[in-house]
């Protein structure tokens, strides 16, 4: 500050002036750029700021969208699970329906063996084969079940489906009453009329039957029983068509098997053949004789 003030002593009045309001002014321009300055930074931040919101505001989704990514694949993984469940418990169901199924069946089959005095067994249907040229299942009951040739096989219901035509130790063969190789002595139940029937390439059962039969659609066959080989009075088929003309002495007829052959799976087979009972062919000779 000495040297300052010998220095303005030294400068003349008119320089000293000219350096003193040089002085103001510059002091004048710090101090205003100084206020600009401040102003610039606020009207900088108030430019910027929907700058900023803008960018905040476009955040928003994307951080949204982050999260709801997050949900989704919890959902997911809980759709799954659930799906995996609903799988589970359809399964179970099928099964408890499949074991209903089969339960009922033994159940039918039980009720036979409770009506009947012959002795019998029970198998399972393992292998079919009905492809019209043969109709023909395997069962899984063999000779070391008492199974031998000939015997009859039952359906629920009692209805009689076949003969066991090959046996082995522990599996055996069943032709069935509709296949070509296959013939049953049956009584037509109304006129008491015993014909012979024979399976045909059609599921069917065929038989010849005299003209004064008067068969109908509908009457019903059952085993005559006279050969031995069958017990009598099992249920075969009804007639579901019959062909001929009063100028025939016979008529074709057609039995449909009382049991649903291709929906087999349980199967009674009949070990003993009670003795036949003669007067079936004319009841009423037998009642005459009682009388």
């Amino acid at each position: 500050m000495p040297f300052l003030g010998a220095l303005i002593r030294l400068l003349g009045a008119r320089t000293r002036w000219v350096l003193l309001i040089a002085l103001v002014v510059g002091g004048l321009t710090l101090l205003g750029l100084i206020g600009w300055a401040a102003t610039i930074e606020d009207r900088a931040a108030t430019a910027l700021n929907p700058v900023q919101r803008a960018f905040r505001q476009a955040g928003e989704p994307i951080s949204n969208l982050l999260g709801d990514l997050d949900d989704f694949g919890r959902l997911n993984s809980e759709n799954r699970a659930l799906r995996s469940r609903i799988e589970q418990l359809e399964a179970d169901n099928a099964r408890l329906r499949e074991l209903q199924i089969q339960v009922r069946a033994r159940q039918a089959l039980l009720e036979v063996q409770a009506e009947t005095d012959a002795v019998t067994v029970t198998a399972n249907v393992t292998t079919r084969d009905l492809t019209g040229l043969r109709t023909i299942i395997g069962i899984d009951k063999g000779s070391n079940d008492g199974l031998r040739v000939g015997l009859p096989v039952l359906a629920a219901g009692g209805t009689l489906i076949g003969q066991i035509y090959d046996v082995r130790p522990h599996t055996s063969f069943v032709r069935l009453i509709t296949d070509p190789d296959s013939a049953v002595r049956v009584l037509h139940q109304p006129s008491r009329s015993e014909v012979v029937a024979t399976g045909d390439t059609l599921g069917n059962l065929e038989a010849q039957i005299p003209w004064t039969s008067e068969v109908e659609l509908g009457h019903l066959f059952v085993t005559s029983g006279l050969d031995g080989e069958l017990p009598q009075g099992l249920p075969v088929g009804r007639v579901s068509a019959a062909e001929g003309t009063v100028q025939d002495a016979f008529r074709h007829v057609v039995l449909e098997p009382i049991a649903p052959l291709e929906q087999l799976e349980q199967v009674l087979v009949q070990l003993t053949i009670p003795p036949p009972d003669l007067s079936i062919l004319n009841p009423d000779a037998a009642e005459g004789d009682g009388g």
